[in-house]
């Protein structure tokens, strides 16, 4: 996040807001940790919030939501948490004070009005597109209900409670979206980039044995080394080959000694 400095003159990064369900929000997390608070006082409160406002605008600008903490070894926790919109945000930053608290609350302000100023801009998806798209949703929907109702009801292990899935989009040879399809991430399996990928095995994020650290190392110096195969034969094939040079003539008034012969005589010469 970039610096940002405020009138209070104090220095804060800007906040890191999202765009869901076509509106500007942030967390309580994200605030908790901007404002220097216990999580857990930033939840107590916006439930406090309910009692002071109408049910309707606490419903449309406090949604919760659950943060999933990865434990280790399979083992996941749920923990609560909100998305809190911009008019949900005012009201409970009204309770937060003193100098960086007030800077924050600027921070945040510009922050909505930029990102919201910035929504506007992007142009209304057409009755097509919204179509294709709430499609695609429903049939997305319907594969991830059916493929953790086959793990689930499957009884050959236990392990679907830890079970990660991936849903993936794709176009048939016509151009046209294909049916989605969600398939179970094992424990073997990595979803990353390649930058994330050498981050990891770099950091030791990831624990692969030695025999897989062989095997990966072995693959990547043998395409290395088939890449600078390739680009030798390009070279070969770029550089023309140069043409013979042919010798000049020897004039035949010139013996095979290299010395001229006397006037008259001449060097035999056949062709």
């Amino acid at each position: 996040m970039s610096q940002a400095t405020t009138g209070t003159s104090v220095a804060i990064a800007a906040p890191s807001l999202q765009i869901f369900e076509g509106h500007v929000t942030t967390t309580s997390n994200q605030i908790a940790e901007n404002f220097g608070k216990q999580h857990k006082d930033v939840l107590r409160a916006i439930r406090n919030l309910r009692s002071a406002v109408e049910a309707d605008f606490y419903e449309r600008n406090f949604a919760p939501i659950q943060n999933i903490t990865d434990l280790g070894i399979g083992r996941t926790r749920q923990d609560p948490a909100y998305r809190i919109t911009r008019d949900g945000f005012v009201f409970l930053a009204m309770s937060f004070t003193g100098k960086e608290a007030a800077a924050w609350k600027v921070a945040y302000l510009t922050a909505f009005n930029n990102m919201e100023a910035e929504l506007q801009k992007q142009p209304a998806p057409d009755a097509q597109r919204l179509q294709l798209a709430q499609t695609l949703a429903s049939q997305a929907g319907a594969q991830v209900m059916q493929t953790v109702l086959d793990a689930v009801l499957s009884g050959n292990t236990a392990d679907w409670r830890r079970a990660r899935y991936l849903l993936s989009f794709g176009y048939d040879q016509s151009g046209q979206p294909s049916q989605p399809l969600t398939k179970t991430v094992t424990d073997g399996q990595i979803i990353a980039s390649l930058p994330e990928l050498t981050q990891h095995i770099a950091k030791g994020d990831i624990i692969p044995s030695d025999t897989q650290l062989a095997a990966l190392a072995s693959a990547c110096t043998q395409r290395l080394s088939e890449r600078a195969q390739i680009r030798e034969r390009r070279t070969e094939v770029a550089t023309p080959t140069p043409a013979p040079t042919l010798a000049a003539p020897v004039s035949p008034r010139i013996g095979h000694d290299g010395k001229p012969l006397p006037p008259g005589t001449f060097r035999a010469v056949f062709v």
